[in-house]
């Protein structure tokens, strides 16, 4: 009997999900995170989550983990010390950057640049040159300087390199010569070259992903090769894989190669697997919340394909690595309420997070955090234990929004309203970033909502943003563990392209697209995955010529051998730029990128669907309480989700509890049961 296991780091808890394949059984566990060594946490909640579904360690057969290393490393700035070696006389590229500045107008005074990644004392110019357009050699390398450079450097201590020459994206040979002397001069130095990581125009954006990508090489490489050590050590034989930011799979070798791709790997798993639950379900076009404690991550999901972009984004860095088009903010179940000078509330983005965490959590935190404020309201009832184990301290929870109640002048119970109130509008303004700027009406959208805290405020998003129906899968508080047995292998192969619909026909895009697809294949087979599971998906990076807005579009490889193939992606191009910005011009197609998706399939879990029974949900009720909602106290069920069976309804307001989460059903909504176990939640009647 084998199993298949998920596993996901967040900045308080580790999500575990095992799947048995024979049964289809799922089991679910969260453990504490160990920020200060996550693969502790990792084996801690793999060990603990295979007894509890009478497994064991040996007996697993996929192994999917997503990993915040990447993302704590960049926003903490504790990954290595990176040498740059880049063409003479461009050795300020990490600090020229681009004409960006944050915020409002005047934002660029408070702002503080960081420093590059790669310091100037570690940067080295070298003679040689490559031309553009034609991507010709006009200077040398001259070998001598380069072995004098990396000598200079390994000596001085970096303990990565990064090649990062002029137009190497039109001709890599400078960057791969330049490579096998580190290797003969430093062959311990993890090299990376741009060429491979972004072979694409725009120097700045490919030098700083490939420094990310020498940034985070050596601790990954050392938290995978532990992770793989301790798994062996258990006697693990199942195949790892490491989920990337566009929520697709790479082998544990891959991800050692190119850590850069895993700058998003967690939040990319939740909306995955959002996506495959509304899809199965019959809602395509939904809109994720995946709230947990430290953070929340928003997304949207149009005919059952996430959103994704090529311009990730990591605290004040932006780079060019394709993930999930997640847009987050600091709104989490452990975000700190404060009364600001001028009498005003704010809640996050400062977060108690696992330590201490919030006050109810027992653990010496006493500032009031936004599951304090559930507790006290009552959405989290008497009796339950976070993770099934944690027992709540009620009392300090309310002592801690207490002090918010004082300072306001209020009833405790108005500043947990208030705080929950603030905290779904900051929400909700993330919501709109990925809907309505994006030319999106939220109100064709469904909601899917997880996390250990997203179902608590799902309900009250829905109402603001009438995006119905809100879905609350099951085991929403292991979201993106779960996602990540939906995920694929994939990676992306790319190439500067910059012509226009005037220049080439639709069967030049085709070859070069053939050409992208012969890589993605190679790099399929790599990684094990046999040529009956490969799937390709192909895409043109478009825009107005002489214009630098540019757009994916989805491109059907083979009208391109006709003669409408480029007029197709053109109508797409306008239609998507109409919508999002509300106008299109009569000017020329530029294709400025092309891309392959290699894709290779992966069974790491299967949805069963249920037969419904009757309506009637008392079977499951437990307990009722006292919950305030919005001015008023009400009566309210509570209910034991595993104890709910497809086709139970479920009259509002009610509470929902399970293990790794909580969903609250406001005053005149509904709730039913669907045939794959999820909550489908609606407006009453009349509403």
């Amino acid at each position: 009997m084998t199993h298949n296991l998920g596993v996901d780091v967040g900045g308080t808890f580790t999500d575990v999900i095992v799947f048995d394949e024979t049964t289809h059984e799922i089991t679910i566990d969260k453990v504490l995170s160990t920020p200060s060594n996550p693969s502790e946490g990792v084996v801690h909640g793999i060990e603990e989550a295979t007894v509890k579904a009478n497994t064991s360690v040996s007996e697993l057969d996929l192994l999917f983990h997503g990993t915040t290393v990447v993302t704590n490393m960049l926003l903490e700035e504790t990954g290595s010390r990176v040498g740059l070696i880049t063409t003479a006389g461009h050795e300020d590229i990490l600090h020229l950057a681009r004409a960006w500045t944050p915020g409002p107008l005047y934002g660029w005074m408070d702002m503080e640049k960081p420093d590059p990644l790669a310091d100037l004392v570690d940067t080295h110019g070298i003679a040689g040159t490559i031309s553009s357009p034609d991507g010709k050699e006009t200077e040398s390398l001259d070998e001598g300087e380069i072995r004098d450079a990396v000598r200079e450097l390994e000596a001085a201590g970096v303990e990565s390199l990064t090649v990062a020459l002029l137009n190497a994206y039109l001709n890599p040979e400078h960057e791969e010569r330049v490579r096998k002397i580190i290797a003969e001069e430093a062959p311990e130095l993890p090299v990376s070259i741009s060429s491979e990581i972004v072979p694409e125009y725009g120097e700045y954006e490919r030098t700083l992903t490939t420094v990310i990508n020498d940034y985070a090489r050596p601790t990954v490489i050392e938290y995978l090769e532990d992770l793989d050590d301790s798994l062996a050590d258990a006697d693990s034989t199942a195949t790892m894989n490491v989920v990337r930011s566009d929520g697709g799979l790479m082998s544990s070798k891959a991800a050692k190669e190119r850590p850069v791709e895993l700058a998003l790997s967690g939040p990319s798993g939740g909306v995955v697997g959002a996506a495959t639950i509304a899809s199965k379900k019959g809602v395509p076009d939904v809109l994720t919340l995946d709230m947990g404690g430290t953070s929340t991550d928003v997304s949207l999901v149009e005919d059952g394909t996430p959103e994704t972009t090529r311009q990730t984004k990591v605290g004040y860095r932006e780079f060019k690595s394709r993930s999930v088009d997640v847009n987050t903010v600091g709104a989490g179940g452990g975000s700190i309420a404060r009364v600001q000078l001028s009498g005003s509330l704010q809640v996050g983005p400062e977060s108690s997070g696992a330590d201490p965490g919030p006050a109810c959590y027992g653990l010496g935190g006493d500032e009031p955090t936004v599951t304090d404020a559930n507790v006290v309201l009552g959405r989290i009832p008497p009796g339950v234990q976070l993770g099934g184990r944690m027992e709540l301290d009620r009392e300090a929870a309310h002592d801690a929004v207490a002090t918010v109640a004082d300072e306001r002048g209020t009833s405790v119970e108005e500043a947990a309203q208030a705080i929950l109130d603030i905290v779904n509008e900051n929400m909700h303004s993330a919501l709109r970033v990925v809907s309505v700027e994006q030319g999106y009406d939220p109100r064709e959208f469904g909601l899917v909502a997880f996390g250990g805290a997203g179902p608590m405020h799902a309900n009250a998003l829905a109402d603001i943003m009438d995006a119905y129906p809100l879905i609350i899968p099951p085991g929403p508080g292991v979201m993106s563990a779960f996602g990540f047995l939906t995920s694929d292998i994939q990676n992306e192969f790319s190439e500067t392209y910059l012509e226009t619909e005037e220049d080439v026909d639709g069967r030049d895009v085709y070859e070069k697209l053939q050409d992208l697809e012969a890589e993605a294949t190679d790099w399929l087979v790599s990684e094990g995955v046999d040529e009956t599971d490969h799937e390709f998906e192909y895409f043109a990076e478009c825009r107005y010529f002489r214009q630098d807005i540019q757009m994916s579009i989805p491109v059907t490889i083979e009208n391109l051998r006709g003669e409408t193939g480029l007029a197709e992606i053109k109508g797409d191009f306008e239609s998507r730029h109409d919508r999002q910005f509300g106008f299109s011009l009569d000017a020329p197609l530029e294709i400025a990128n092309l891309r392959v998706i290699g894709k290779g399939t992966l069974q790491g879990v299967t949805i069963e669907e249920q037969e419904l029974t009757d309506a009637d949900p008392s079977a499951a009720e437990i307990d009722d309480n006292d919950v305030y909602f919005s001015g008023d106290t009400y009566e309210t069920p509570i209910y034991d989700r595993t104890k709910l069976r497809p086709g139970n309804e479920i009259d509002g307001p009610a509470i929902v509890t399970d293990d790794d989460s909580t969903v609250v059903l406001q005053p005149d909504h509904s709730a039913t049961i669907d045939r794959y176990g999820n909550i489908e939640i609606n407006r009453g009647e009349g509403q």
